[in-house]
Parts: structure tokens; C-alpha cells; sequence
């Protein structure tokens, strides 16, 4: 049979490779001449472990991470804004203004917090004027940048409430936090500034925003960076009249989050950049740089089966993988929150001497046919690699193994525990099912 017959045939298969049928389904209304062997490879050998993201970059995202947050599977992590101040002018003179007050507003986006019905805690907020300047290089999570001992603003007791709207006047606000500044050394700067923006981001470096737990648990709020209800609000009166000035932060400008661990006391307490619980019975996988992945194929054993169980020799591949999905489930000691939305398949690419990784061709086409998020009905995560196995049986990349990495992993707080290869009555699963001549 010619490679067109083929062609035309694999959707049918595809579709019954889709759903819980026989795979065989429709194959009595193939002509006898034409029709495929259909066959289910299960036995894939593979290892599974987690490691530590040694560098995660956090620079100009707009959807910002604040807070600290505890349990007492992946211990605490915290994350710390730190962002610099531009003008919404080309230059001002606020000296011209008879300056009421000074605003901080950082617009919600959501929130993490042990009780997901309850996305309101009380936090430690501080606030610190930055006094060095934040440069291109301060980008990732480790980065650090000095700041004044003494907070410009500071509240042992802040609401962060993710779900209330601000009542100001006869105005309903969307949730955001709303601090009002009052140190005075910071309000005379700006109310005696005058000059464009390099000379303002001279004299006002940036800010550093802390919001630490108060209790065991604490929470995270989710901050929109680039939403117009984010920034420093300078509210003045300037002829007879009540007026605001927009300070921003930058859109794309020198701002990132700086992130904390302390896994002391809990089961991954002794993570780093080497690979941990290589046992394979459980995968912690958790957003902010936490942790990632691997899921390591044999490629060896693979291609030897695939090319004398399967292809029986023949020197050409003529054997077509209608799909080959990875099942992951949850573990039952799950901490009861909410897991990671989706999980993203990455694999290794080495160009100019240089090894990266990039998602998976599969990853690439659409949510839909990759998948990849949390299935609540067979409570576990499923991943399309049907390309993934074509290309290397191909020759288009050279490793099958795949790293698993959260999707919006700087943005959101959520994490997860999945059971390993050798978990030991429900692991990891692989299925490939494929078609060939018959």
C-alpha cells in the first residue's frame, strides 16, 4: 500500500486512540487490502525525578507574585517586588502642586491562600525606598537590590483582600491594595522634584514592596504590574481643584521579583540543582522556581524494541504513531490546594554549544491537541508527544527525554505532587499507539 493510503487512514485511528475504545476500532470497514496492524506500546522504560530551577528569570512580567506563603510539603517561599518609577509626562514640576497626599496601588489579579474559598489574610507590608539603581543585569530571582532600612510606609496589620472592591466616595473600585504613603523625607522629594524622567529615577531610585505571613500559612497576591490602578498616585489641588498625577512602574523597565525558600522540615528539604528523589516515586513540581522536573526515556531500549518488535527490520520507518500520550496522576498527599494549571513539556536543544531547553513540538500547536493541564475525572495530567516520539524516530532530535515545568510559573503560587515512574500501585503511564502495512 502506498504512503497516501496511509495518510488518508490515520485520522481514523487517531480518533480511536482518542477515546477509552478498542484500538481496532473500525478497522472491519478498511478493505482487506489496505487495512493497518494497530498496535499499543505500554512498556516504555523511563525514570522520573526533580530538581531545583538554579535561575529563573522574573524581569518585566506583568503579572507580579507578592507575599509568603507555607506547607508543609514544600515549606515557605516568598517573593519581593522590587520595581523602579517613571513619570507619566515627559517631565513635571511638582513643586507647582500643592500636594495632598501620596498613594501606593497595587491592582489584584488573584491570589494563593490555604483556604481557596478565602482569598483575604492579614500581612506585614512594608515599603523601602531603593537607594542604588536598578540595572538591566538585576533580572532574576536571586537578584538583590540595596534599600533604606527605613520603610516609607509600614503596616503589621494590612487586610489583603483579593475579592473586595475599594469604596472611595461615591466611587466602587476593582480589589486592589491601597497604602498611603506619609514618610516625609520620600513626600518632599517628590513635592519639590522638578525635571524629566532620567532626572526623577535619579532622585527616586525605585521602591522595594514586602508582604510577609503572619501567621503559619500566610498567602500571595497576585499584582496586574501594567494595569492602570497600579503605581504612585500623587493627589493635589492646582487652581482651585482636586487633580491626581500617575507615577507608573515600568512596562518594560528595570522591575522583577526577587524570590525565598525555606524548605527546612519538609520532604524536599534538601533540594537543589541536583536531582532529587530519583527513586521516581514522587514528583513535588512547584511554580516561582521551586522545582522542576524530568521524565528520563530510555532511547536505547526504546529504539531497539521499535526497530525489532515493531518495525521488524525493515530499513525504512513505515510504522506511523497515531499518538503517544503520558498520563501523570496526582498523588493522594496533595495538600488540598489548588495544583498547577498546566504542565508544559520542554526537551533539551544544543545550538553553537549551548544546551537549552524548548518546548516540545507538541506544545506548540495548540492547547488542545497537547493538553497538559489538571483532568479532574481521572484526576491526573495527560501530555500529548506523538511528535515528540516521530521526530526522534526520525532523526529530527536526538533525546526523548522531557522536562516538566508549570505554566505561569511566575505568576502564580500554585503547586503540586505527582506520583513518580515507580510510584507503587499508580505511576506514570505512557501509550503509543501506532500503525503500520499490514
Amino acid at each position: 500500500m502506498n504512503k497516501l493510503k496511509i495518510l488518508l487512514l490515520l485520522p481514523l485511528f487517531l480518533f480511536a486512540s482518542c477515546v477509552d475504545e478498542e484500538d481496532t476500532l473500525g478497522i472491519d470497514l478498511v478493505d482487506e487490502n489496505d487495512k493497518l496492524n494497530v498496535g499499543l506500546l505500554k512498556d516504555v522504560e523511563m525514570s522520573s525525578s526533580f530538581f531545583r530551577e538554579d535561575s529563573l528569570l522574573t524581569a518585566n512580567y506583568r503579572y507580579n507574585v507578592l507575599g509568603e506563603y507555607k506547607d508543609e510539603n514544600f515549606g515557605a517561599v516568598s517573593s519581593i517586588i522590587f520595581t523602579q518609577l517613571c513619570l507619566s509626562s515627559p517631565a513635571e514640576d511638582f513643586s507647582s502642586f500643592d500636594i495632598d497626599s501620596i498613594c501606593l496601588t497595587l491592582a489584584y489579579s488573584g491570589g494563593y491562600s490555604k483556604d481557596t474559598a478565602l482569598l483575604a489574610k492579614e500581612m506585614q507590608v512594608s515599603v523601602y525606598e531603593l537607594n542604588e539603581v536598578i540595572d538591566s543585569t538585576k533580572k532574576y530571582s536571586f537578584s538583590d537590590v540595596s534599600a533604606n532600612a527605613i520603610p516609607i510606609y509600614s503596616n503589621s496589620s494590612e487586610i489583603i483582600d483579593v475579592n473586595k472592591d475599594i469604596v472611595i466616595g461615591t466611587d466602587t473600585l476593582d480589589p486592589h491594595l491601597r497604602l498611603k504613603i506619609t514618610n516625609s523625607e520620600f513626600c518632599q522629594k517628590i513635592s519639590s522634584f522638578q525635571g524629566n524622567n532620567d532626572a526623577f529615577q535619579e532622585l527616586i531610585k525605585g521602591l522595594k514592596i514586602v508582604a510577609e505571613r503572619k501567621d503559619n500559612d500566610g498567602f500571595m497576591a497576585y499584582v496586574d504590574m501594567t494595569s492602570a490602578a497600579t503605581g504612585l498616585t500623587i493627589y493635589y489641588v492646582k487652581d482651585d481643584k482636586k487633580q491626581t498625577y500617575k507615577i507608573n512602574f515600568p512596562e518594560k523597565g528595570n522591575r522583577f521579583m526577587k524570590y525565598g525558600y525555606n524548605f527546612t522540615g519538609t520532604a524536599i528539604n534538601n533540594i537543589n540543582t541536583d536531582t532529587l528523589g530519583i527513586n521516581g516515586e514522587y514528583i513535588y513540581l512547584g511554580n516561582m522556581g521551586i522545582s522542576m522536573a524530568k521524565i528520563d526515556i530510555d532511547e536505547q531500549a526504546f529504539m531497539s524494541y521499535w526497530r525489532d518488535s515493531i518495525n521488524k527490520g525493515v530499513e525504512n520507518n513505515n510504522v506511523a504513531i497515531n499518538r503517544a500520550v503520558i498520563e501523570i496522576p496526582l498523588a493522594d498527599m496533595n495538600p488540598g490546594l489548588l495544583p498547577v494549571l498546566k504542565i508544559l513539556a520542554y526537551r533539551q536543544y544544543v545550538a553553537n554549544g549551548d544546551t537549552t531547553l524548548v518546548l516540545i513540538h507538541d506544545a506548540q500547536v495548540s492547547d488542545t491537541y497537547y493538553d497538559g493541564r489538571y483532568e479532574h475525572t481521572t484526576n491526573s495530567y495527560r501530555i500529548t508527544a506523538t511528535m515528540h516520539f516521530e521526530n526522534y524516530i526520525n532523526g529530527n532530535i536526538d533525546n526523548l527525554d522531557l522536562y516538566l515545568i508549570p505554566d505561569e510559573r511566575r505568576s502564580s503560587a500554585n503547586r503540586v505532587i505527582l506520583n513518580g515512574v515507580n510510584h507503587p500501585t499508580n505511576p506514570i503511564k505512557m501509550r503509543i499507539t501506532y500503525s503500520k502495512p499490514k
